[in-house]
């Protein structure tokens, strides 16, 4: 699956599994394009080699077109779009205030809806590409207690099939990929005291993925390799939903 010539854009690129997306695009020849809210972490991420940091905040719609902007300035072609800036917000339609809700919506879903209006132009004049959309197993079953996270990864899948709708026919293939309990850091950050060992005794698979593992997912959607694939939702998630 060599990129060398592609030109990638991956939102929540500096941590978790848009680093591990970042990291497998890279080694296979890509320019990669990560957007995040810590400098100090996309200064590391330029270390890999051919990467290129620009500061976003993904709940910011101003501060999304504004990058977008000085992206296109760059690079007016691109390939490939990784959707991939998440947060979660533990809560019920009860607990959540109208803030929270609005915020886990506006990262979640806005920055998805904006960034490909803002891109897809580029993705076109390329003469396709792919965009891939981080979903999760919460979109497709429920999730007591996030509802509003399993609401935003629910409109994500929904939102994947209808641009899969609109652009296949250019060669824009759209797809999502829904993980299951991965080892990032915001898994981490809302999972403590042993939990963790708690939830991965609930995957048939009996342990939880590795960012890398969702990477390699995303890398293949991104490929030739995926060529008759659009409006998919490909669950990575160690068996959790067919139980």
């Amino acid at each position: 699956m060599e990129m060398s010539g592609k030109v990638a854009v991956i939102t929540g690129g500096t941590s978790g599994i848009g680093r591990s997306t970042a990291e497998k695009l890279l080694e296979r020849g890509a320019t990669v394009l990560v957007l995040g809210r810590s400098r100090e972490r996309g200064a590391e991420m330029e270390q890999l080699g051919n990467c290129h940091f620009y500061p976003c905040d993904m709940a910011c719609p101003e501060e999304i077109a504004e990058t977008c902007d000085a992206i296109l300035r760059d690079y007016p072609e691109i390939d490939i779009l990784v959707n991939n800036a998440g947060m979660s917000i533990d809560g019920t339609v009860e607990t959540l205030s109208l803030e929270e809700w609005n915020q886990i919506f506006a990262v979640n879903v806005t920055s998805v809806y904006l960034m490909s209006k803002y891109l897809i132009p580029a993705i076109r004049k390329r003469g396709g590409g792919r965009i891939i959309n981080i979903a999760s197993t919460a979109g497709t079953v429920g999730a007591p207690g996030l509802d509003a996270y399993a609401s935003t990864k629910g409109a994500v899948i929904q939102l994947t099939r209808s641009m899969a709708a609109d652009y296949a026919a250019e060669g824009i293939l759209v797809n999502a990929v829904c993980p299951g309990g991965t080892l990032t850091p915001l898994m981490c950050g809302i999972e403590a005291n042993g939990s963790l060992d708690d939830f991965a005794s609930l995957f048939p698979i009996k342990r939880l993925a590795q960012p890398e593992e969702i990477a390699a997912m995303i890398v293949f959607l991104a490929s030739d390799a995926a060529s008759f694939m659009a409006g998919s939702t490909v669950l990575v998630d160690g068996g959790f939903t067919c139980i």
